[in-house]
């Protein structure tokens, strides 16, 4: 692109002096702008080389000043002031201000015609133009073809990194970023925050409508021209489409996979078959952690684009250091999850993805965490304690998506299986039930939260927004009918039991 410094060695500027500015001759210019107005920020787009006779800033020091402080604002090249008629010589105070400014102040000692210089000015972008253009599909021509022989995302941004002689920096959004040349990745940003503006460029790549990464161009030696800008811009297409590529052929891949995935969840493989299988993909997954994790997508059809959604989970789990197979059946996502960064941090990690992809999908579904273990053939123990943590959730959305957590909800769903003990419970807290259809009563919800409450009245009638002394008369009603002795431990502790039994049957529940 034209500089101001090129333009100096043009004919008409013969008779022009740099009495300011110097460092700022690499300045890029996209046009040339006569002005003799003040006000100019709606004239201006930015990378003009303005032209005035001074007419407007004669005897007027500090609107001089003002004007200069305008122009370099809005990023102009520089400004060519023809001196004699209206301006015989630049004030002191301005040649100071455009040193500091690093403006290119230009003064013409004879008069010149403006026509003739934006004429040439304007002809001479037009045929840059004209070579960018050609330069850019020459690039484009010869990119698309590198890729087809090429299977790694890095040797496209290394091609980029050598046609322009720039450093690159690929900053993915939920994945492992990465630097040409290479280095630490931690350097790099603080790098390029400390970068002038025109000194680094970046575009993001966007797939599906959300952010997958965004890729830095810089260089301390040069500013970024309109060719970079372009080139980055047409890189990070190829590249868009090359990564697509690939998460499209993963998905394929795991479909033609899913009759072993299901036998791997079923614990229907051999010891030998897993092994193989994990050590095709990587060495490394067979020494960690896994667990199954399902999705229940709660309404038919309730994402729309489901490659769309796998892949966003997918990127989001694999910066969390997750490893993921899918494997889709009717209305379940299940997940076979590889634990990468083996440690006891998995639940705060996988919270983290979860609640972003709810955030980002505002999806209906319902969500569950089966058994961490600990050796891949294991892997059928936690499918089956995702499955029973997803019927528990179905009833108690409110609860942990993890099997761990709760052990308690799944001690009582055996027990409910169990038709002696249920048949017993459902007979102790009938009682309750009897009395509050017939007196339209709520001792069941309170007898519920009083034990949440650990039997401090105080919070308790707190929590069910009513005064003490209805408290205490709803609890000497549980006395009558059930006894003085609920509180002992070992009643208290199977009345517990019994409600969250028969919740489902005759109370809901509040949350304390």
């Amino acid at each position: 692109m034209l500089t101001v410094k090129e333009v100096l060695n043009r004919k008409y500027f013969e008779s022009a002096k740099v009495v300011a500015g110097q460092t700022g001759l690499s300045h890029a210019i996209k046009w040339i702008h006569i002005l003799e107005v003040t006000d100019v920020k709606q004239l201006i787009k930015g990378n003009e080389l303005i032209l005035t006779t001074g007419v407007i800033l004669k005897d007027n020091e500090q609107g001089f000043l003002n004007f200069v402080r305008q122009l370099n604002d809005l990023n102009v090249a520089g400004l060519c002031i023809e001196l004699g008629m209206y301006i015989q010589t630049i004030p002191e105070s301005v040649i100071k201000l455009a040193d500091q400014l690093d403006f290119p102040l230009i003064v013409f000692q004879e008069i010149v015609p403006f026509v003739g210089i934006t004429q040439d000015l304007h002809t001479a972008i037009i045929h840059q133009q004209y070579d960018i253009l050609r330069q850019l599909e020459d690039y484009s021509q010869k990119i698309n073809n590198y890729v087809l022989k090429v299977n790694d995302k890095v040797k496209i941004l290394q091609y980029m990194q050598k046609y322009l002689n720039v450093d690159i920096y690929f900053d993915v959004n939920k994945g492992t970023s990465l630097a040409i040349p290479d280095k630490k990745i931690e350097n790099c940003k603080k790098y390029i925050d400390l970068l002038g503006s025109k000194h680094k460029a970046k575009i993001e790549v966007n797939l599906f409508d959300q952010l997958y990464g965004t890729v830095y161009i810089y260089s301390e030696k040069r500013e970024m021209t309109e060719l970079d800008l372009l080139i980055l811009d047409r890189t990070v297409v190829t590249l868009s489409q090359f990564i697509l590529r690939d998460l499209y052929i993963e998905e394929k891949l795991e479909s033609e996979n899913r009759k072993f995935f299901e036998k791997w969840l079923e614990g229907e493989n051999s010891d030998d078959e897993l092994l193989y299988f994990i050590e095709e993909f990587d060495q490394k997954l067979k020494h960690n952690g896994w667990m199954v994790m399902i999705h229940q997508l709660r309404r038919k059809n309730a994402i729309k684009d489901l490659t769309n959604y796998k892949i966003n989970l997918r990127q989001a789990l694999q910066k969390e250091g997750f490893y993921t197979f899918i494997v889709e059946q009717s209305q379940y996502l299940i997940f076979i999850i590889n634990d990468l960064a083996q440690g006891a941090t998995y639940k705060e990690r996988m919270n983290r993805v979860m609640n972003e992809m709810i955030h980002q999908s505002k999806q209906d579904m319902l969500i569950a965490v089966g058994k961490y273990v600990t050796h891949y053939n294991e892997l059928k123990e936690s499918y089956q304690t995702a499955q029973e943590t997803l019927q528990i959730r179905m009833k108690h959305t409110e609860l942990s998506y993890f099997y761990d957590e709760l052990v308690l909800y799944h001690m009582v769903k055996v027990l409910q299986n169990n038709s002696s003990l249920m048949q017993a419970a459902m007979e102790k807290i009938e009682k309750l039930s009897q009395y509050d259809s017939k007196h339209n009563a709520n001792l069941i919800q309170t007898l519920d939260v009083y034990f949440q409450c650990n039997g401090l009245k105080k919070e308790t009638a707190e929590k069910l927004f009513i005064v003490r002394q209805t408290l205490y008369h709803r609890l000497e009603k549980v006395e009558q009918i059930i006894g003085s002795d609920f509180m002992k431990y070992e009643n208290r502790l199977c009345l517990e039991i019994m409600l969250l039994m028969t919740k489902h049957n005759y109370y809901e529940g509040v949350k304390v």
